[in-house]
């Protein structure tokens, strides 16, 4: 019935069917989570400490219309919470969402400039995040960010009862202290009612505090007991590739945030690299996403940001080239660079050893960084520099097959000046010879930035 629903009635009739079922789920306490940043995380560890107290039900991977369809439509009697992580990318692409989810309970975690180029402006963004705590109903629950100006905006207007969570004046769940010193995980001193708790994770990097506060935040919206719920923290795990910590058999430590990788999002991890205690730490930086203005200068700036916490930086990707001018001469071997992650792979697996910490910054769908850390364990087959496929590659059934892709790059760190274009004659090959040549000249290594 599950692979019927999903795969065989098309997308607007299985709304319609999770429509009416969702009236016959009055029983169910109905959780929106949403935000530019932590929205995975949040959910899982919601459902996590909801699942300790009844059935839970809860949107894994995906997190746009269809998903929200699915979730709805498996959520049966039995189940006492379902907790939703809804994407919003563009405009209106919450409203069909939050319109059948119906929450009881709407979290907004922050609101930052991911997707920002879809919506034009900030306002626009956070009006599209909005709509979550709109669809309250009048009993419904708001856990609110207090510390982002936009998110307080929101909490200003709502007229629903609000959980303020962070730090400072006004928040019902306050931040004290957070601390996180690797190989320390995360420990939290939080106020909440004129009364002090130790919050102890497994996760990394202060900014993770702003995940468990927004979870103990719906537990106490679902009036659930918060010293119970702070222990159902403490045995939870990082989801993949968010600060999830992976050590390999040699030693070396990746710290794997490579889930996504918008500008605005870079100095959290960088923070915690730069205070972590490691014998080295090397930084590992993919496709950056959501940043404006000129490239070159973007990152060269993000280069140097990373000099200042990290001992050898490698930059992989389509702009590996523009982050190189950071490098202080020509025998700078600190800032490496790497068009095809295969000779980034190579690099890596001769350079590390035992004691390094290894940050992974990047986007699974433009980079798939994890290939860094699977090929160390067992070789892979599979290096394609561009791929479609929308989830990590541990689960993909090409990786361990020959890829067609092959690299001819040279280490960068040995190359000063990119090689020039050789074009072998071939006759008169016509229009799709001098669109060949146009595009192998709008290479990004083969010409000024």
């Amino acid at each position: 019935m599950k692979n019927i629903f999903k795969k065989l009635i098309p997308l607007n009739l299985r709304y319609s069917i999770a429509s009416l079922h969702r009236r016959r789920l009055n029983h169910v306490t109905f959780i929106g989570i949403t935000g530019s940043a932590g929205k995975t995380t949040t959910t899982d560890l919601t459902a996590n400490i909801l699942s300790n107290f009844g059935h839970c039900q809860q949107t894994h991977d995906y997190n746009i219309l269809k998903a929200i369809v699915n979730i709805v439509w498996h959520t049966r009697k039995h189940h006492r919470y379902c907790v939703a992580e809804l994407a919003a990318y563009g405009p209106g692409t919450l409203d069909m969402s939050v319109r059948l989810l119906k929450p009881d309970i709407a979290v907004i975690i922050l609101i930052g400039r991911d997707h920002y180029s879809a919506y034009k402006s900030m306002e626009s963004l956070a009006a599209e995040k909005e709509k979550v705590v709109l669809a309250l109903s009048p009993n419904g629950i708001a856990i609110l960010n207090i510390n982002d100006p936009r998110v307080r905006s929101i909490g200003e207007r709502c007229n629903r009862r609000i959980i303020w969570f962070g730090e400072g004046v006004g928040a019902t769940l306050r931040l004290i202290e957070a601390r996180s010193l690797w190989p320390e995980p995360l420990t939290m001193l939080v106020d909440y009612e004129d009364k002090t708790y130790e919050v102890r994770t497994q996760l990394h990097g202060t900014h993770m505090a702003i995940p468990v506060l927004a979870s103990l935040g719906v537990a106490l919206a679902a009036d659930l007991p918060l010293e119970k719920a702070i222990l159902a923290v403490a045995q939870f795990q990082p989801p993949e590739g968010r600060m999830q910590i992976v050590t390999g058999h040699d030693g070396v430590v990746f710290i794997r945030d490579d889930c996504k990788a918008p500008q605005w999002s870079l100095n959290a991890p960088l923070k915690f690299l730069g205070q972590a205690k490691a014998d080295r730490k090397v930084a590992v930086i993919g496709t950056i996403s959501d940043s404006s203005g000129d490239a070159a200068k973007r990152y060269k700036r993000y280069c140097r940001q990373t000099r200042e916490v990290a001992d050898i930086i490698v930059f992989v990707g389509y702009n590996y080239h523009r982050a190189l001018r950071a490098r202080l001469n020509e025998n700078d071997i600190a800032i490496q660079g790497f068009s095809r992650i295969r000779d980034a792979a190579t690099y890596l697996q001769a350079e590390l050893r035992k004691g390094d910490l290894v940050l992974l910054k990047g986007s699974f769908k433009a980079d798939h960084l994890i290939r860094l850390i699977l090929n160390r364990t067992s070789p892979i087959q599979c290096w394609k520099d561009q791929c479609n496929v929308g989830f990590f590659c541990d689960r993909c059934p090409e990786l361990y097959k020959p890829s067609p892709a092959i690299s001819f790059t040279a280490p960068i760190g040995l190359q000063t000046v990119p090689a020039a274009p050789v074009v072998v004659g071939m006759g008169n090959t016509g229009a799709r010879f001098l669109l060949s040549l146009k595009s192998l000249l709008r290479n990004p290594g083969l010409k000024k930035s």
